[in-house]
C-alpha cells in the first residue's frame, strides 16, 4: 500500500527549499494602480490565437465583444444592447450600441465583427479556439480549408446589425459569444502590421484597457481606454499585470506590498500558514476545472496498452494527493468531466474501481501491469512531462512515487517553460504530460472537445469515430434528455479507454489585498476576471 508519509517530506524538502518569507512592509502604494500577477509571460495577446488562462487574464480588459458577463457567471449585454433569436434557434441578431469606438477612436461597426469572427476560422491563422464558430453556417468547411472566409454565416445587414445562422441550435452559443476570442479586432491594425500588430506601439484594442508597455518576463502596463463603451464604470487607472511563475517569488512580492492581488494557486507548503496570518486575505473559491495527465497515444507503447494505462491510473492515490500533498481545497477526480459541470448531470460518470477500497483497488492494478507485460525485473519506464510551476512538480512527483512504490514503474520528471509546453503537448511530443482545463461556459460541450477527433484541444490524440459521432448527436439534439444520453455516452467510451488519468477538481485561491473592493469570488466558479469590476480604496 502506498505511504504517504516519506513522499510529504520529501515535497516539504522541496517547498523549504524555494521558501521565500518576508514581512511586509509599509511601503507606499499607487493608488491609480493595481498590480496583479498573471502566472506566466503571457504567449500571446491576440484574442483569436489566445488559449491559456494567463492568456484571457489579460484578454478580458484588453478587448470586448458582443456579450458580456457578471461576477455570477451570467450572460449580460456588451457591445451589443440586446439581440433576438429565431423560433428554429439557428439565426441569432445582435443589436450593437450607439457610438462603439477602438481605443484609438476610429468607429466599430457589425462589419469589424464580421472580420473578427472571419478570422477565427482562418486556416492560415490557425487559431486552436476556430471550433467556437464550427456550428456557424460553413464554419467547419472554411476551418477545413474547404471554403472561403466569405462563406461564413455571418453578416452585417447595417452598421449596427450583426447576424449570425447556426447550422443547428446550440444551448451554449450565447456563452461562447461572451468568450474573448470572438471580442472585436481591428482589421486595418492587423493587415498594415500583421502578427506584430499586438507590440504596444502598434496595438488598437476594444476593451476596458489599452496597453502602454510590455516588457517581456517583466511587466505589463495597461491603461483605461477613455473609449470603451462602458468606460464610466471603469474606476482603476492602470493596471500592471505581472508574470511570476514561481509562487513562492509571487507571495513575496504580495507580503512586502509590491503586488496587490496573486493568481489561481498558492504555495502548497505555505497555504496553512498563509490563511491563518492573512485571513481574510486569502480566498478559496472551488472551481469549474479539472486536472489530470494525459496519455500521448500515439506512443507505441502507451497507446496500444490499454491495461498499462489503467494499471498507471488505479494506483495514483487521489485522495492522498489533494489531502495529504496539495492540502488547499480540491477535490479528488474519477471521471474524464467534473461532477459539478451543468446542473450536476453526469456525476454518475466514474469509474466502476471507484467502490473498491485503496488495497484493492492496487492488488487490480498490479494484475493489470503483470498482464500488461511488466514487472519488477521488466519495469515500465516512463517520463513525465510538465510545466515550470511548484504545484505540478510536486504532483509529478507524487505519481512518480506513487507508480514506484505500487507497481516498480521508473519514472523521471521533466518541467518545460509554458509556451515550450503547450506546443510539446500539441506536437504530441511526450509520453505522459500534465494537463488540464478551466471550463469556459458551464455546459457539458466545454469539455466534449478535449476528446474529439482532430480537435486542437485534444492533446491525448486519441481519436474514436464513435465518440464523434454521438457528440454530433448529441450537438443537434433538441430534446435536453436525449441529448444528455448521447454526451453520457460519448464520454463513457473515452473514460472507458483511459486515455488520461483524472486527478482532482480544481479550486482556486488567491490573496487579495483589503483595499481591493468590488470583487465577488464566492459566486464566480469559473474565475472569469474582468478589472473593470474592481475599486481600490484611499
Amino acid at each position: 500500500m502506498y505511504k504517504i508519509k516519506p513522499l510529504l517530506f520529501q515535497l516539504s524538502i522541496i517547498g523549504a527549499s524555494t521558501l521565500i518569507y518576508g514581512c511586509e512592509h509599509s511601503a507606499t502604494r499607487p493608488l491609480d494602480t493595481i498590480r496583479i500577477d498573471v502566472g506566466a509571460e503571457v504567449p500571446s495577446l491576440d484574442p483569436t490565437k489566445a488559449e491559456d488562462v494567463n492568456s484571457v487574464r489579460i484578454m478580458y480588459d484588453l478587448f470586448a465583444g458582443l456579450l458580456d458577463f457578471n461576477q455570477k457567471n451570467e450572460i449580460i449585454p456588451g457591445m451589443a444592447k440586446s439581440w433576438d433569436i429565431s423560433a428554429d434557434g439557428k439565426t441569432y441578431t445582435f443589436h450593437l450600441r450607439d457610438g462603439l469606438k477602438f481605443s484609438d477612436g476610429s468607429p466599430i461597426t457589425a462589419k469589424d465583427f464580421v472580420y473578427s469572427w472571419q478570422r477565427l476560422v482562418d486556416p492560415k491563422v490557425g487559431s486552436s479556439y476556430s471550433f467556437l464558430l464550427s456550428n456557424v453556417i460553413n464554419g467547419q468547411s472554411i476551418i477545413d480549408g474547404k471554403k472561403s472566409l466569405a462563406t461564413l454565416g455571418v453578416k452585417a445587414s447595417d452598421d449596427k446589425t450583426f447576424v449570425v445562422t447556426l447550422n443547428n441550435p446550440d444551448s451554449s452559443f450565447l456563452d461562447k459569444v461572451s468568450l474573448p476570442n470572438l471580442y472585436v479586432i481591428p482589421e486595418k491594425v492587423i493587415k498594415q502590421y500583421g502578427d506584430s500588430w499586438t507590440n504596444p506601439s502598434n496595438i488598437i484594442s476594444s476593451g476596458a484597457y489599452k496597453i502602454k508597455e510590455h516588457v517581456v518576463n517583466g511587466y505589463i502596463l495597461a491603461d483605461k481606454n477613455p473609449n470603451y463603451y462602458d468606460a464610466k464604470s471603469v474606476t482603476i487607472p492602470h493596471v500592471k499585470y505581472l508574470p511570476y511563475v514561481d509562487l513562492n517569488s509571487s507571495v513575496a512580492a504580495y507580503k512586502t506590498g509590491d503586488l496587490d492581488m496573486t493568481f489561481q494557486m498558492l504555495p502548497v507548503d505555505q497555504y496553512k500558514q498563509l490563511k491563518e496570518e492573512y485571513k481574510d486575505q486569502v480566498h478559496t473559491i472551488q472551481q469549474e476545472a479539472l486536472s489530470y495527465f494525459e496519455y500521448n497515444m500515439q506512443d507505441p507503447i502507451l497507446g496500444k496498452n490499454i491495461k498499462l494505462r489503467q494499471a498507471l491510473s488505479m494506483a495514483v492515490d487521489r485522495d492522498a494527493l489533494v489531502n495529504d500533498v496539495l492540502q488547499d481545497g480540491k477535490s479528488p477526480l474519477y471521471a474524464v468531466v467534473t461532477p459539478t459541470i451543468g446542473h450536476g448531470e453526469y456525476a454518475n460518470l466514474t469509474y466502476p474501481w471507484v467502490k473498491l477500497n485503496r488495497e484493492d483497488r492496487l492488488k487490480q492494478a498490479k494484475k493489470l501491469y503483470t498482464e500488461a507485460g511488466y514487472s519488477a525485473s521488466k519495469p515500465y519506464k516512463v517520463t513525465i512531462t510538465y510545466n515550470t510551476n511548484e504545484m505540478y512538480k510536486k504532483v509529478s512527483i507524487a505519481l512518480a512515487a506513487m507508480w514506484k512504490e505500487n507497481l516498480g514503474v521508473e519514472v523521471e520528471t521533466q518541467n518545460q517553460d509554458w509556451k515550450t509546453f503547450l506546443q510539446t503537448r500539441h506536437k504530441g511530443a511526450y509520453q505522459i504530460a500534465r494537463g488540464g482545463w478551466f471550463a469556459d461556459y458551464n455546459n457539458i460541450t466545454t469539455y466534449t472537445l478535449l476528446y474529439q477527433c482532430n480537435s486542437p484541444q485534444n492533446d491525448t490524440h486519441w481519436c474514436d469515430s464513435d465518440y464523434d459521432k454521438l457528440i454530433v448527436k448529441g450537438d443537434i439534439e433538441r430534446d435536453s434528455i436525449k441529448q444528455q444520453q448521447y454526451y453520457f455516452n460519448a464520454l463513457q467510451r473515452a473514460q472507458d479507454a483511459y486515455i488520461s488519468i483524472p486527478l482532482f477538481q480544481f479550486s482556486y485561491s488567491r490573496m487579495i489585498k483589503p483595499y481591493v473592493s468590488g470583487y465577488d469570488l464566492e459566486n464566480n466558479y469559473l474565475d472569469h476576471m474582468q478589472t473593470k469590476w474592481l475599486k481600490l480604496d484611499k
